[in-house]
């Protein structure tokens, strides 16, 4: 059959490469990507170090730095609209269509901090009036003439992290999202946090999120990357469409049965977990082989258990990677590209109604 290559999970922040960082960098004339000792402005191989792990921790916190430093664009409205353009860019040279996460609140709150202001001294009808909306319209923008350029299919999500740093500013980006639900596609939880459960779900976000699904019901929660199986369990009772990660599942037989009987997606970023959890990567290859003992990356094992499975490049940046990379991997580990492609066009039509 014909394979069509959609790339399902893939975070705007962890979407800004070096070339685009130091393009913007320059024009913009950002302060954080100017060599004072050279007295010039970065180049792409000088940001990477910077930009992308250099290889594969159990320590997140090294991922998250990548980010940081890619954020400390976003001084203006203007260059994160430059910058979502690049990144539009990039990935609809990387596979035929996307669904790219927009983390709207990350993006206004590091707007304000970027500014020298304190983002929790705004009140939160301006954190979502004065930053959030501008910051969307502004990535629609980017998004509609790189579709008109390319005719790529791409949609996006709006992500909301599970850290959940302030009810009243979280409901108050709820209700202008509202207005523009037109443009999205659904809700994505995101994120970690420090201690004994790293992938809770606060009670207020689960409030939030249920209201906001009247408007945008189609649902994606990342569960079972960093915490085992019981994080699958509980997020399937808020009824999602798609599972960011969830490769724990593996450990439960009821969990993997449970997912196939719910038709419940989950997408898996083979990069991403190999850097970010590789100690639990390879405790759950060791449990799953094929035939002839060689190991099985997760996502052929979902596969074994009949779990519809999608790939995703997550944070291309970071990860160092691309989706056409995740595509080779896969291919190489003896994924069913058939069944890859047939669960990529039911998930694709699942979220564009189409």
């Amino acid at each position: 059959m014909k394979h069509e290559h959609y790339d399902l999970h893939r975070h705007l922040e962890g979407s800004h490469s070096p070339a685009a960082l130091a393009d913007i960098g320059a024009r913009f004339k950002i302060p954080a990507f100017f060599d004072a000792a050279r007295n010039r402005y970065k180049t792409a191989a000088e940001l990477a170090p910077k930009l992308v792990m250099s290889g594969p921790s159990d320590d997140a916190s090294i991922f998250y730095q990548c980010i940081v430093e890619a954020r400390a664009a976003y001084v203006s409205v203007e260059a994160i609209e430059a910058l979502a353009e690049r990144a539009f860019e990039e990935a609809a040279a990387d596979c035929a269509g996307f669904e790219m996460r927009l983390s709207l609140f990350s993006m206004a709150r590091t707007l304000i901090e970027n500014r020298q202001q304190k983002w929790r001294d705004v009140p939160p009808v301006t954190f979502a009036e004065a930053y959030a909306r501008p910051i969307l319209r502004a990535v629609f923008a980017a998004r509609a003439r790189v579709h008109a350029r390319t005719q790529r299919p791409m949609v996006l999500r709006l992500g909301l992290s599970r850290t959940f740093e302030s009810g009243p500013h979280y409901r108050a980006l709820a209700a202008m999202v509202r207005e523009h639900r037109n443009d999205l596609v659904g809700l994505d939880v995101l994120g970690i946090v420090s201690g004994p459960d790293k992938e809770p779900l606060p009670a207020e976000l689960v409030a939030i999120l249920e209201d906001m699904r009247k408007d945008l019901p189609d649902l994606t929660i990342h569960a079972g990357e960093f915490e085992g199986h019981a994080a699958v369990d509980r997020t399937l009772e808020l009824a999602p469409r798609g599972i960011g990660h969830g490769v724990h599942a593996l450990q439960s037989a009821g969990t993997l049965e449970r997912l196939a009987k719910e038709g419940v997606t989950l997408e898996v970023c083979p990069t991403s977990n190999r850097l970010l959890i590789p100690t639990a990567l390879s405790m759950l290859e060791k449990q799953h082989r094929f035939a002839d003992g060689a190991v099985m990356m997760p996502l052929a094992a979902l596969q074994k258990h009949h779990v519809h499975c999608v790939l995703g490049s997550d944070d291309p940046t970071p990860m160092g990677t691309s989706f056409s990379n995740e595509l080779a991997i896969a291919r190489e580990a003896g994924v069913d590209l058939d069944r890859l492609a047939a669960d990529t066009a039911r998930r694709w039509a699942e979220i564009t109604g189409g």
